[in-house]
């Protein structure tokens, strides 16, 4: 994902903004459950995993089989090129654990046109909430990332193309256009979600820091961290999501979904990145998440 990327690291203040008064209410009226966290990439099938996140003899066919032993959830960004037939989703789930949760993009021939309702375009959605149901309990937050020139003037579209989305679905929706969050509207559209059970996605990435919101709507969270792996700001980033959700989890929230982004150049990082991650969540929660095997140092 190259949505918000820059060159220079330096000068970018990773510090979280505090937590809203609205969005503190949205959590404590949600009962307190054991936390989950949920956490992966945002696809499989890199041959750079090979010798690294994965054996070096996987053949191509066992990747998604050899991702899952490392992660309990992916990120499907190739489903914004279409949406899977069910045969496709059944070789998914044969090659997972039955706790594993696939989180699909919405197709972007339904969110990037210039009327996300016209007939085409909840065709097409309807296609993609019959591959969802499919996937049951494999299923984790489906997402649609709007297109950058959607604007908060479009706020009557979104209220309409949320209401052909099953309820009982967890979807969550990502904005990019700076006029989702200014003040008035960030409060709208986090009222609107909340009334019909969508989930918050907030994306931590250098450029825009505006889209890291915290406007939740709901006892879960859904992260897209656009990471480096190269530079030193990941590391006080990573303690930054540990005290943010330390904070969220004080007042309410319950469920984690993060997902992490990276240069192509830079993805086999990625191990150090969630083991810091998976070490500090671990004791801040009391939790119990395996670290990921590095093949690479292993071998």
């Amino acid at each position: 994902m190259k949505f918000g990327q820059v060159e220079q690291l330096d000068t970018i203040d990773f510090n979280f903004n505090p937590i809203s008064d609205q969005s503190i209410r949205i959590l404590k009226s949600f009962k307190k459950k054991p936390l989950q966290f949920y956490f992966g990439a945002p696809g499989w099938s890199d041959k750079q995993y090979k010798g690294a996140l994965y054996p070096l003899n996987t053949s191509k066919k066992d990747f998604l089989k050899a991702y899952a032993l490392q992660f309990n959830s992916i990120e499907v960004n190739a489903t914004r090129y279409s949406t899977p037939k069910i045969n496709v989703l059944n070789n998914w789930m044969d090659q997972v654990n039955e706790e594993f949760k696939f989180s699909m993009k919405f197709p972007q021939v339904i969110t990037h046109r210039k009327d996300i309702n016209h007939s085409d375009a909840i065709y097409k959605l309807d296609e993609f909430v019959i591959a969802v149901e499919h996937l049951k309990n494999f299923s984790g937050v489906s997402f649609a990332v709007m297109a950058n020139y959607f604007k908060s003037t479009q706020f009557t579209e979104l209220e309409k193309f949320i209401s052909y989305w099953p309820k009982d679905s967890p979807l969550a929706i990502e904005f990019r256009h700076p006029s989702w969050f200014e003040k008035n509207i960030n409060l709208e559209w986090q009222q609107l979600f909340k009334e019909n059970n969508l989930v918050s996605l907030m994306t931590d990435t250098p450029g825009r820091r505006d889209v890291a919101h915290f406007s939740l709507s709901s006892d879960q969270l859904f992260v897209r961290y656009v990471g480096d792996f190269s530079h030193s700001s990941d590391k006080t980033r990573i303690i930054n999501w540990i005290n943010k959700i330390k904070e969220l989890r004080g007042f309410g929230l319950n469920k984690v979904w993060f997902y992490v982004h990276q240069p192509g150049e830079n993805r086999t990082r990625i191990i150090g990145f969630y083991n810091l991650l998976i070490q500090n969540i671990n004791n801040e929660f009391n939790l119990n998440i395996k670290p990921l095997i590095n093949y690479y140092k292993s071998s």
